[in-house]
């Protein structure tokens, strides 16, 4: 078979490279055609998977590093049509957790391929003032996307404690956003902390945000939570790394393929800055095929 691999090194404070040169040796003596791309800089490595891409019929895509490459690569695994094969080794590795790869033995995640065929999930895409951009996780907006901006600039805090960080830092000065949401035509005015648009069910490493999400279904998940003080908002954050933030009465759901938010605030996406308000987000024509247990 024949595959390409791309490493983030600085993924993970470091995970990156040392999965990368795992993955290296597992290849070293095996009979498929493996290339690699590990550039300088993140547009260097997305130029030459594209270059690479144009040219050889890869089977499938080696994804080495987090939550963030796999948003990076994923307007060139559309475009060319080429299966994922993730090896986590992000800070967070929440895509990873959805499909069913995180914590699973290197070995078994490389044999992938030879054992089953790629199934294919749903895409969102967002429309944006700066164009069109797809994501594969949750895009979030309000209190989370500050929570993201601020844990994004941590230069020393590594891994998953960050974004816990993050939040006891901005919870008390945060106020809630009007906001302005369509959801399949339906208007929903009002004040919100935030609003997120899920097509997967985790982010923040495992805080899951909504459990009842899926890629399979071609709908987009909707989690509104109405505006609430400081104190009772961190009082109910512990309860997203269960999931049972859903039976609070601040917290409500709508699910669509059409979504429209509109809000002083901006929105991220797969942990990445996307843009400010207003977006709109719907189901991509295009699926992603990707490996997963």
């Amino acid at each position: 078979m024949k595959a390409l691999a791309v490493i983030n090194p600085k993924a993970g404070g470091g995970k990156g490279s040392t999965m990368g040169e795992r993955v290296r040796a597992h290849f070293s003596t095996h009979e498929h055609e493996i290339h690699f791309v590990q550039a300088p800089s993140l547009a260097e490595s997305l130029a030459q998977v594209d270059q690479l891409c144009a040219v050889h019929d890869f089977q499938y895509l080696i994804c080495v590093g987090g939550d963030g490459l796999i948003h990076d690569l994923l307007p060139l695994l559309l475009k060319h049509e080429i299966p994922l094969l993730v090896v986590p080794a992000g800070t967070g590795n929440d895509f990873a957790r959805t499909i069913g790869l995180h914590g699973e033995k290197l070995h078994t995640i490389l044999e992938l391929p030879i054992a089953q065929a790629p199934s294919q999930i749903n895409v969102g895409a967002i429309e944006h003032k700066e164009g069109s951009t797809p994501f594969v996780q949750i895009l979030s907006t309000g209190f989370d996307s500050v929570v993201n901006e601020r844990a994004n600039n941590f230069k020393v805090i590594r891994g998953s404690i960050k974004y816990v960080i993050a939040v006891l830092l901005e919870v008390w000065k945060f106020r809630a956003i009007d906001f302005t949401l369509k959801v399949d035509g339906e208007l929903i005015t009002q004040q919100a902390m935030l609003v997120c648009v899920a097509n997967g069910t985790s982010y923040g490493g495992g805080m899951k945000i909504v459990p009842h999400a899926n890629h399979d279904d071609g709908l987009l998940d909707v989690m509104v939570v109405d505006r609430v003080n400081p104190l009772r908002l961190l009082l109910v954050f512990p309860r997203v790394f269960f999931g049972t933030h859903i039976k609070h009465p601040k917290v409500h759901f709508h699910s669509g393929k059409q979504i429209e938010i509109s809000g002083e605030t901006h929105a991220y996406a797969d942990g990445e800055r996307i843009s400010s308000l207003p977006i709109n987000i719907s189901i991509s024509e295009r699926s992603l095929q990707v490996y997963k247990i």
